[in-house]
């Protein structure tokens, strides 16, 4: 039992020890689903202006942009405050 405790320790500055790391792949998602949604959000206005009209993708671009980019940003800002 003692070794699993210890494994675990091990474990956790491990991670402690990388967060930098960590907080920087994070943040790289993060831009990567940023750019996904503008991504969507090009889509639905080209899928508007061929003239077809699609309510769940103006739904989801709407919500995307609404909710989405605003969720992103606060994650973002309070990852870059890893030291």
């Amino acid at each position: 039992m003692n070794n699993v405790g210890r494994s675990i320790g091990s474990g956790m500055q491990n991670i402690y020890n990388n967060r930098r790391g960590i907080a920087s792949g994070a943040r790289n998602v993060l831009g990567t689903a940023k750019q996904a949604i503008k991504l969507l959000g090009r889509t639905n206005e080209f899928v508007n202006r061929l003239g077809v009209n699609s309510p769940q993708l103006n739904n989801l671009s709407s919500n995307a942009e609404r909710y989405g980019n605003p969720t992103i940003d606060f994650a973002d800002s309070e990852i870059a405050k890893v030291n």
